[in-house]
């Protein structure tokens, strides 16, 4: 019935842009619209919730307003009590890697709660591929989240798509699976599959589907999945600009970088907002520790638009093996430079590294203003975090261990209810979408209950309320990205990013947060995502 009612409501909004196009010439400079009758949560400085806002153009004039249906140039859109929010911000994503994997995107995986949706999902995919293409679902899921608690064998992938090879691997592992057409093809190339379509993980199975793909296939791939982070209610997401898949044998010539992302930016054709990390995996000098040297010179902070632009320094800023020194000299110069960074830490002593460094960079260079971040720190300690707060270091956490498998090295967490009890600037992400997947319904649920995909509580004693998971991925992250004036919250003079849910987030039970979709996604005012 919710989803009818989404239906008719969606309907309802189409007939009113309608309205609004044909009565443009009497309004020269634009209808203004106002959504009213909502439970809108602004995520502001006084947590306010109202219950209309109106936009004029691309940005919003109006929070809790009163409404005048009479006034002349006004559509007004009745929410019917729908729980609206800022646009959902992913403060730590590979989103241009996974938009460009092989294949047609498989929508339904994250959410497969068993291998017959599993099946489905890939059945559905396969509809959309060229003959012979790969169906690729690497990392972004769990055996743990199928009822079944395993991965589909391989009479159950070639029930589910005779006619095209597939690969699934969990995580970084390269510890690929495949069916019985993927069989035919791989031992055609020399590569050993075991009876059961088992691929060994040195890395092979991995390279020769990554290279089945070209350009055009990524152009098709591409839409498909910013469609489905804008349907569910991301508006913005920070890329790390990077790299090879790991474990996979490529080089230089087979990595698109940017260029997939940057077609669709010239074209006018991004509906959400793509930010950028420089990560220093994917220059292609990079046995010089020195190269972020010549990004410094050769690349302007901030340059692009409200669609696209690069925004800092990271994951990795220099290569692995550097020794204490190169890593201090590199950060130095980053700081000198004016770049906001961020590091990849996840044990307690790469967290002690990286925090024993930045002290040395800050006692020479502030760099509270330069609004550093340590990402993921999975172990981090109170210690850590006070020494971190000193020198005015952030943190923004990620939930892999919300898909945790045999391969998940670190202690559990991050500690949520640590990190926000001690006062330290902190925002989230989802590390989508081989880490971990891409919907941030999943990482919000995990954040809030403590559980993992398959419902086990394993993050206990760190769960967050509501509010605040919520404002860790709208407010807190644009304030990451230096946009805090612009986006995260609903409230007048900032972009009209929003987003009205399906069903209300404050009300809704534990397990329902997962399941939590758009039904309306506005980026600058523009209407990116209905439900049809």
């Amino acid at each position: 019935m919710r989803h009818i009612a989404a239906v008719i409501w969606i309907a309802f909004i189409g007939t009113a842009i309608a309205d609004a196009c044909i009565a443009a010439e009497s309004c020269p400079d634009g209808r203004d619209t106002i959504l009213s009758n909502g439970t809108i949560l602004t995520m502001d400085a006084q947590d306010r919730t109202v219950n209309s806002v109106r936009i004029h153009g691309q940005r919003i004039i109006a929070a809790g307003a009163a409404v005048d249906r009479s006034e002349p140039c006004v559509q007004v859109i009745d929410l019917k009590g729908r729980t609206v929010i800022p646009g959902l911000i992913d403060s730590h994503t590979h989103f241009v890697r996974t938009a460009q994997a092989p294949g047609p995107f498989i929508a339904g995986l994250e959410a497969a709660a068993s291998i017959r949706e599993l099946q489905d999902a890939l059945a559905n995919a396969a509809r959309k591929a060229e003959p012979g293409e790969w169906l690729a679902a690497i990392g972004g899921f769990t055996p743990v989240q199928f009822r079944e608690r395993r991965l589909p064998t391989r009479e159950e992938l070639s029930q589910a798509v005779p006619d095209h090879p597939v690969y699934m691997q969990v995580g970084y592992s390269t510890r690929g699976i495949t069916n019985d057409a993927g069989i035919r093809v791989l031992e055609a190339a020399g590569i050993h599959v075991t009876a059961d379509g088992a691929i060994a993980p040195d890395g092979a199975g991995l390279t020769h589907v990554l290279r089945s793909t070209n350009e055009e296939r990524m152009k098709r791939r591409f839409p498909d999945y910013m469609n489905y982070a804008i349907s569910l209610g991301l508006t913005t997401v920070v890329d790390q600009a990077c790299c090879d898949w790991l474990g996979a044998h490529l080089t230089a010539a087979d990595r698109p970088n940017l260029r997939i992302a940057e077609y669709f930016w010239r074209a006018g054709k991004l509906p959400l907002r793509l930010r950028i990390q420089y990560d220093h995996r994917d220059i292609r000098d990079q046995g010089d520790i020195h190269s972020l040297t010549a990004r410094l010179a050769n690349a302007t902070y901030g340059l692009g638009d409200d669609m696209y632009k690069p925004v800092r320094l990271g994951e990795q800023v220099i290569a692995a093996g550097a020794t204490d020194q190169e890593v201090l000299e590199v950060f130095q110069r980053a700081a000198d430079a004016g770049w906001p960074l961020s590091q990849h830490t996840i044990k307690q002593d790469e967290i002690e590294r990286y925090t024993r460094i930045m002290e040395q960079v800050a006692a020479r260079t502030p760099v509270r203003p330069l609004r550093w971040t340590l990402e993921h720190v999975f172990e981090i300690t109170p210690d850590q975090i006070k020494r971190l707060n000193a020198i005015g270091v952030s943190v923004r956490v990620q939930d892999h261990d919300y898909i945790r498998n045999d391969y998940s090295s670190w202690n559990v967490g991050p500690p949520f209810r640590t990190l926000l009890a001690s006062g330290i600037r902190m925002g989230a992400g989802t590390d989508g979408g081989v880490v971990g997947p891409l919907n941030p319904w999943l990482s919000l649920y995990y954040m809030v209950t403590g559980k993992d995909a398959g419902g086990d509580l394993i993050n206990k004693d760190q769960q967050i309320g509501r509010k605040q998971a919520l404002r860790l991925y709208t407010a807190e992250n644009a304030w990451f990205n230096f946009e805090e004036h612009d986006y995260g919250s609903i409230e007048p003079g900032k972009f009209a990013d929003l987003v009205v849910l399906d069903r209300p987030y404050l009300d809704v039970a534990d397990e329902e947060i997962r399941h939590i979709r758009s039904v309306l996604t506005m980026v600058g005012g523009k209407v990116v995502f209905a439900v049809q």
